[in-house]
């Protein structure tokens, strides 16, 4: 079958409308995780824990004093806040309501002048009243959840002049291996995972994009200072509604954490990959 054959927007659209359905999202988008303030500094604490990690994705990007950076997905600032140390400006563009709050938050605490921020998902700000490009550098770290990805990467194209960089999935995650193993108990199906790289590869190679790939191996570790603590976090994943289920995933969690110097501890080995390209190729 010859590549151009396949509509890959529509794949990525049906595995994505797909797996918000295996995970009962009524929520409708990816950010409403990310409205729990909770949820959003657990987020910061782990990235803060894992600076080295940052830093190397920082030393990717082709930065000096004068760029202007978009951060698509900006959560509470893991890469905004150093970035805003590096450019002259960043536009950081966040849905979740806890994540903007905490944003906010580091924003002012460290006293940072720099950077815009834009409380909407990436489908939703005009590019000429609400946006700030063209931006040299347009970064988007594992926040493709857009049921059009091709449309959302043409706007990634709109606005940057210079270079794009994406971060997503390859394989399993460790949060669909968890889920794997939960749904038959919990909702009587399979899980349906989501799109991963070559979903979007092939998006981009059909949109005349030839981007580079680097796939790397990332340890996620996730602790919990009690088995309620890791209970529920999980539990603002998931849909919760009968005693069974929430008897089903307590047991899954006593029997699955790791348990380590009096914490209990999600612990997996991941793959992701980063694919970017320059503006103008």
């Amino acid at each position: 079958m010859k590549n151009n054959s396949v509509d890959w927007n529509m794949v990525w659209t049906d595995m994505m409308q797909a797996n918000r359905r295996a995970d009962h999202q009524d929520r409708g988008n990816c950010a409403t995780l990310w409205d729990s303030r909770e949820n959003a500094e657990r987020f910061w604490k782990r990235s803060q824990e894992n600076k080295g990690r940052i830093e190397k994705t920082l030393n990717e990007l082709p930065l000096n004093k004068d760029s202007r950076v978009l951060d698509i997905g900006a959560g509470p600032g893991s890469l905004s806040i150093p970035l805003s140390e590096r450019v002259a400006h960043v536009t950081a563009v966040e849905p979740g309501k806890g994540m903007m709050e905490l944003l906010q938050e580091n924003i002012s605490n460290y006293g940072i002048n720099n950077i815009d921020c834009v409380n909407k998902r990436w489908e939703d700000p005009n590019v000429e009243d609400e946006l700030k490009g063209p931006y040299d550098v347009v970064i988007a770290s594992f926040s493709l959840g857009m049921p059009d990805i091709r449309d959302a990467i043409e706007k990634m194209q709109r606005v940057c002049s210079g270079h794009i960089s994406l971060y997503w999935f390859a394989g399993e995650t460790p949060w669909e291996a968890h889920s794997a193993n939960l749904w038959p108990a919990m909702y009587g199906k399979e899980y349906t995972p989501g799109p991963k790289c070559d979903v979007l590869y092939n998006l981009l190679y059909s949109m005349g994009i030839y981007p580079d790939i680097h796939v790397f191996p990332i340890e996620y570790v996730n602790p919990f200072c009690s088995m309620d603590e890791a209970f529920d976090h999980f539990s603002s994943r998931y849909t919760i509604d009968t005693e069974q289920q929430k008897s089903v995933l307590r047991k899954y969690l006593e029997e699955t954490l790791e348990k380590q110097d009096g914490q209990f501890v999600d612990r997996a080995l991941s793959t992701r990959v980063k694919i970017w390209w320059e503006q103008g190729w």
